[in-house]
């Protein structure tokens, strides 16, 4: 602990070095302040309370360090959006500001859950270019926190002081971008949380407050910087990658800026690459060129049609980047095509929203669209391969509306007829500001933001964020454009749809169940599910679709489908479910589905109950699936 306390209390120290400056002390105005707040202070047990911290007219906020401690009898840090527990690195999501790339953001955490210390710190690094920009974020979020109710009864969640870190204010500092320690400042504490029957006694010594004796500095270190180097917007690479950086050529006449590499710089960046989990990776870096319309990677095609996705190639450029696995060429219409000594080239193009149309126009805004396609030899080809997925990412900048609700920010799939579509993958990714997605095919791509919500969801406060952002999203649909009836039970082809959707699961369907029509709105999904092996159905190669679908056997098939697509690796066994007075009404095939799915924290019952027979209502599977979405 006291070497990770002392990381910590140096990254301010680096981040005082880094701005050239003294350390000093700057006072905050009068209006000036720095909050946690919850969404809620009452709940049951197995609720997800999301803490927001926020900073309030912090004038020329730069960098900060807090200490929050809560009662970890009662309590479990969890991340907000998917309730995966806190770990001692874990650095909490949802933050608004001191997020921009460019001024390299230093982030470090140094948790202890099990005595109920988060301790973390975030400093931009690059100050100059910062400062230089006369624009200050003084307002915004820095960290969004989740607290799972372990147990009914009344707590408190605080800032408090701690050794590690003199002259706090109550747990808090704050830096400017002169390097100066802020102070003046207000420091909110929440309302107690009042989750049972006792009232709330306020601890002596119950709340643990760090002994660590690794403090901050009292006076910055005499440091010589090294010359300072403005970081990159592009995504961080990865760290077993090889990484080759191009100099595209451009063609005036048309906005094309071409890179190409051969096969002898690609078979040694591939020898450099280090095999990982998720396979090799060669990132192509494309500079950048102004005034270019579009950007062309040029490369042998014959790396792309291998039999398996063995490596991927990584292709970045300012307008967007492209992740491509080894097999993604090797379809029957395209691999036919490709000779010896075949050429593919990838063109990332910016599309002007104007050319879209007013609908369209109206729904992206001045958001970035791009047109992305695939040419072999010269000619354009249809790409799709469902055993092939492309990872997409979009550089974007969202407005203060937006930050605050990032969940909401959408990709759109643009037909050749303008018909626009969600895709359900499409997420922002805060810490590199970037929207990203999967697809089995390449067409044009805008980034939007869809706030959906419905006129009866207002007494679901469980579950009202997550119906709205799978809305939003394409993943779940409302029973009319007002409302999303809640209550109702969910029928087992719906299910199918929304768990399909929500992992972004694809195949190619060459058979069915026989009570499942080609021409029923569930058929691919069901198809998918059964080609994956999600589900074998109930018997006699029958679904029941419209059959009102079981806890249990929601249960079971979510644990199926989190398996396929690679999320979950435990197997939950009749111990997990023992808490539960019902467990014995659990089918012996869906103990294991069940156990697991309570052992990776997605299910966790009402109290001692969890139902395995009845029905699941829409408002409970909106809950889940938003947990899986995330996973």
């Amino acid at each position: 602990m006291r070497k990770k306390k002392r990381l910590i209390s140096l990254l301010l120290a680096v981040f005082i070095a880094v701005a050239c400056l003294p350390a000093g002390i700057a006072r905050a105005d009068k209006a000036s302040s720095i909050e946690l707040k919850f969404d809620r202070n009452k709940g049951e047990v197995g609720d997800i309370l999301i803490g927001t911290v926020r900073i309030n007219n912090i004038k020329n906020f730069a960098g900060f360090q807090v200490n929050i401690v809560y009662d970890p009898k009662v309590l479990m840090a969890v991340d907000p959006e998917t309730g995966k527990e806190f770990t001692s690195s874990t650095f909490p999501p949802g933050r608004t500001v001191l997020k921009n790339n460019a001024y390299g953001p230093i982030q470090i955490a140094d948790n202890d859950p099990e005595k109920g210390i988060l301790n973390f710190a975030l400093a931009y690094s690059y100050i100059a270019g910062y400062k230089e920009t006369g624009v200050t974020e003084e307002s915004g979020i820095i960290a969004k926190i989740g607290f799972k109710i372990l147990q009914k009864k009344s707590t408190a969640v605080k800032f408090q002081d701690t050794l590690s870190m003199p002259g706090a204010i109550l747990g808090t500092q704050l830096f400017d971008w002169d390097g100066e320690v802020i102070t003046g400042y207000e420091v909110i504490q929440p309302d107690v949380l009042s989750l049972g029957d006792e009232p709330y006694e306020t601890p002596g010594t119950d709340i643990p407050i760090s002994d660590n004796p690794a403090a901050t500095p009292s006076s910055t270190p005499s440091v010589t910087p090294s010359p300072e180097v403005k970081p990159t917007q592009t995504p961080s690479p990865a760290e077993n990658s090889a990484k080759v950086e191009l100099e595209p050529v451009l063609d005036n006449a048309t906005g094309e800026a071409k890179a190409a590499i051969d096969e002898e710089k690609l078979n040694k960046a591939l020898d450099e690459a280090k095999k990982s989990e998720d396979d090799k990776l060669v990132e192509l870096n494309i500079k950048k060129v102004e005034n270019a319309d579009a950007y062309i990677q040029q490369l042998p095609a014959k790396f792309l049609i291998k039999s398996d996705a063995e490596y991927k190639l990584r292709i970045a450029t300012e307008q967007g980047i492209i992740e491509v696995p080894a097999n993604m060429l090797n379809t029957a219409d395209i691999s036919k095509l490709v000779k010896n000594d075949s050429v593919v080239e990838f063109v990332i193009r910016k599309v002007k929203v104007d050319e879209l149309g007013a609908e369209l126009k109206e729904k992206i805004g001045n958001r970035p669209v791009i047109d992305i396609s695939v040419v072999v030899d010269g000619k354009k080809v249809e790409w799709s391969n469902y055993k092939a997925k492309v990872k997409i990412s979009i550089p974007y900048k969202p407005d203060a509306k937006e930050l605050e609700n990032h969940e909401h920010i959408v990709v759109l799939h643009i037909d050749d007829a303008g018909k626009a579509v969600s895709v359900p993958s499409g997420k922002y990714e805060p810490s590199l500001g970037v929207v990203t997605f999967e697809t089995n095919h390449l067409s044009k791509y805008a980034v939007s933001y869809v706030y959906k919500t419905f006129a009866d969801i207002g007494s679901y406060a469980w579950a009202k964020k997550q119906i709205e952002v799978l809305a939003s999203k394409g993943v779940i649909n409302g029973t009319s454009d007002t409302t999303f009836t809640p209550q109702a039970d969910i029928t087992r082809a719906d299910f199918m749809i929304l768990l399909v959707k929500a992992l972004g699961l694809t195949a190619e369907v060459t058979s069915n169940f026989d009570d499942v029509s080609e021409k029923d709105y569930y058929y691919e999904y069901v198809g998918i599910a059964k080609e994956l092996g999600i589900t074998t159905g109930v018997g006699n190669n029958k679904f029941n679709p419209k059959a009102k679908i079981t806890r249990q056997d929601m249960m079971v098939l979510t644990t199926n489908a989190l398996r396929i697509a690679g999320k979950i690796s435990s197997t939950g066994t009749r111990a997990d479910v023992e808490r539960f007075s019902d467990k014995d009404q659990i089918a012996s095939y869906a103990v294991e589905g069940v156990a697991t799915l309570v052992k990776e924290g997605i299910v966790v019952g009402s109290g001692d109950i969890i139902n395995p027979r009845g029905n699941a209502s829409r408002a409970e599977l909106a809950a889940i699936i938003y947990k899986i979405y995330y996973k």
